[in-house]
């Protein structure tokens, strides 16, 4: 028997699958964060070592054993192949930008897809025209984009706790729970620590801020809200990540009826579906049916950013159809390593992974239930 490896990473995690050559998913493994723009080097090769040696010690294989690993995830070169290799891990395939979420999404999907949006930590948006030409907005990262994203959410829940304070805008229930979240005692020791800005790569490295200073995530349940919650040891700067977990709590806020949280997940609606017209526009698929896949946590809200969201695409693509997936994109990523290695991808192959995808709840997308994960006749 032939075996693979998936994994796909971000900002705030990297999920990893085996797979053997039939479609059937073995294991599954979840690590922190490894998007080297962010985090330490050593953080991302810890992250993704743990997350592939969890899921081949659940299945009882040896990184020797797989015949190649894809691979999507912003993580410099270097420190994809001394992960690999700590794991006895040959061959790497980088999966080409926004693959992975299509791939996952394309054999459970009637229409053609035409535009995937992840919205994570961070935020972006691929699309492809029927001609073959394709097209990517988005991933600006946090200090000049990401809007809609998990940390934009965040961030935005925190400016307005300053303005209500202020009396610059109307109450919002927000304040004790941002405050709570992060284990702040008040506003000024917010203004202190978000003041000192976000820990970058380069200060992890030189021992600032929490790279060290956050305990391992729990690994084998979903993430909450699509975000690694961490536990964090010491105080310091926020990382981008941490700032992200935040999100779920703003969710929630929201759910019980507050006007600003519900005023920003609209807003994140409205700036993630303005990625996707952006693609439509540069691409001229206006008058084009095709489904727009949305992934990642924020579209965990449901409802909260989906609406405006939907509204913003259709109004520039009426034709266009917003499609929930089924699976994360680590789905995605196991059927593009078993392509890479010649395995036809036909019903037998779907069935198997449908059938044991369910084994694996952190690898259905959200509102997704085990016997919902299985195409339509």
């Amino acid at each position: 028997m032939r075996y693979v490896l998936g994994a796909d990473g971000g900002g705030s995690k990297i999920a990893c699958l085996v797979a053997e050559e039939t479609g059937r998913l073995l294991g599954y493994g979840l690590g922190g964060p490894v998007n080297t723009n962010y985090v330490a080097r050593r953080q991302a090769v810890a992250s993704m070592s743990y997350a592939i040696q969890t899921a081949l010690e659940g299945v009882g294989l040896r990184g020797q054993q797989i015949e190649t690993l894809c691979l999507s995830a912003p993580m410099a070169p270097d420190a994809v192949a001394e992960a690999a290799k700590s794991c006895g891990i040959g061959p790497v395939t980088r999966a080409a930008e926004g693959q992975t979420p299509r791939w996952a999404a394309r054999y459970w999907t009637d229409m053609r897809i035409g535009i995937t949006v992840d919205a994570g930590t961070g935020s972006m948006a691929r699309g492809w025209a029927r001609d073959g030409r394709e097209a990517g907005s988005g991933g600006w990262g946090s200090t000049l984009g990401d809007e809609g994203s998990g940390h934009w959410i965040s961030m935005q829940a925190m400016v307005a706790v300053l303005q209500a304070h202020d009396g610059r805008i109307a109450e919002t229930m927000l304040t004790a729970p941002v405050l709570r979240h992060f284990g702040m005692s008040d506003i000024l020791d917010m203004v202190f620590q978000v003041s000192q800005g976000l820990v970058t790569a380069t200060d992890a490295e030189q021992g600032v801020g929490p790279d060290s200073g956050f305990e391992r995530p729990e690994t084998g349940s979903p993430p909450v809200g699509g975000v690694v919650i961490h536990k964090r040891t010491r105080p310091g700067p926020l990382a981008r990540h941490e700032v992200a977990t935040l999100c779920p709590t703003v969710v929630s806020i929201a759910r019980q009826g507050d006007w600003k949280a519900i005023e920003i997940l609209e807003e994140a609606g409205h700036e993630l579906g303005r990625l996707g017209v952006a693609l439509i526009r540069r691409l001229g698929m206006e008058k084009d049916a095709f489904a727009i896949v949305p992934f990642g946590g924020v579209f965990r809200a449901e409802e909260l950013v989906l609406d405006s969201f939907r509204a913003t695409i259709c109004a520039s693509a009426p034709h266009a159809r917003v499609v929930k997936p089924r699976f994360e994109p680590v789905v995605g990523a196991a059927l593009l390593a078993l392509s890479e290695i010649g395995v036809q991808i036909d019903d037998p192959v779907i069935s198997a992974v449908e059938g044991t995808a369910t084994r694996f709840p952190a690898c259905l997308a959200p509102g997704m239930a085990a016997d919902d994960a299985t195409r339509h006749p």
